[in-house]
């Protein structure tokens, strides 16, 4: 028997290259052919790996979120700024009530009540893009967390991994910011005008809480600034009109002092002052997260694409080192044949 028959027939890896390559020269040279008959047999051949390496990663992925990962809840609300508008009905119906009661004389202030509104703060987008400022600020945070005693809670809330990686920081203050920058956030629509709000907790009680001291800290922000800013005007205004010595000069300026009095009474008793709270804070009794069948099903297939990329890349090496094995071994047949034919035509 001679060399060729006790080799025996290529592996079956080979043969299906080979076939692969011939179905490829058969071909017009120039169109370009890929073949992927050859890489999804050699998955096929090794879908047992990769069936339970998919299937062990899966498990461990379904304990950890079951079992060792903290489970959070999600609070929401939804909150609509107190447009114009509405100030200007409400000023016009108290304002009414004075004058038919004969408590204000005069049409002056009945009369100038388009520049009362005017000078009132005004609802829309422009109100509740400052509004997602001011919660999404340092200072409104670290005020808030400071004022109901919150620092314990939230930093033990963080969790271990949390707490090792956020301790480099010097500022105890940064920290506690930085986990609430990952907990609450906030979003206005254009299309409704509502601001929605939305806060992480591990448990369904704190998260309606904090997100309510998020609210009412707001509000009271928002009151005491307006407040403020009356009570500074009015005291502006009564100054200046003692100062000045025309009369009617004078009577203007009371009037608009009275206007900023009743700004400001309204800020000091109105209870849906800025905004109106449209769904209170609410948490579902199911956790927000982790969600175990999407991490499981996001885990699954990123394992299955790289196993599936590990066995190409292995087995293809693997079929380049028989190929040059099968070549080595071509090529010293060839060299033993040309020795035996030197070797008998020399005898």
């Amino acid at each position: 028997m001679d060399a060729a028959s006790t080799q025996g027939p290529p592996p079956k890896r080979l043969q299906a290259l080979e076939v692969a390559e011939r179905s490829g020269s058969e071909r017009a040279p120039d169109v370009d052919y890929i073949d992927l008959q050859p890489y999804l047999h050699l998955l096929a051949e090794r879908w047992r790996l990769i069936a339970s390496t998919v299937a062990l990663a899966v498990f461990a992925t379904a304990i950890s979120a079951l079992f060792f990962l903290p489970r959070l809840y999600r609070a929401d609300a939804v909150l609509r700024p107190v447009s114009t508008p509405a100030v200007e009905s409400k000023l016009a119906g108290m304002l009414g009530g004075l004058s038919g009661g004969g408590l204000l004389s005069g049409g002056g202030l009945g009369g100038s009540l388009g520049g009362l509104a005017m000078s009132l703060t005004g609802g829309g987008s422009n109100d509740a893009e400052e509004y997602l400022a001011i919660l999404r600020g340092f200072q409104f945070n670290i005020n808030m967390i400071e004022r109901h005693h919150l620092s314990r809670k939230v930093l033990t809330s963080a969790g271990i991994f949390s707490t090792i990686f956020s301790s480099r920081g010097k500022d105890p203050r940064w920290r506690i910011y930085r986990i609430l920058e990952k907990r609450f956030d906030c979003e206005y629509s254009i299309k409704t005008g509502n601001v929605k709000l939305d806060f992480l907790a591990p448990s369904r009680s704190d998260a309606e809480q904090i997100l309510s001291y998020y609210i009412d800290d707001l509000r009271d922000l928002l009151r005491s600034r307006e407040i403020t800013i009356a009570s500074s005007a009015i005291n502006s205004l009564k100054e200046e009109a003692n100062r000045t010595p025309d009369s009617l000069m004078r009577s203007e300026l009371y009037e608009l002092a009275a206007k900023q009095v009743q700004r400001k009474k309204m800020a000091q008793v109105e209870a849906d002052f800025a905004f109106r709270v449209l769904d209170p804070p609410a948490a579902s009794d199911r956790p927000y997260s982790p969600n175990v069948l999407l991490d499981c099903f996001i885990v699954g297939f990123l394992t299955a694409l790289v196993v599936s990329i590990y066995v190409l890349l292995r087995y293809s090496q693997q079929e380049e080192a028989e190929r040059r094995t099968m070549q080595m071994t071509d090529d010293g047949r060839m060299e033993k044949y040309s020795r035996s034919t030197a070797a008998s035509r020399r005898l």
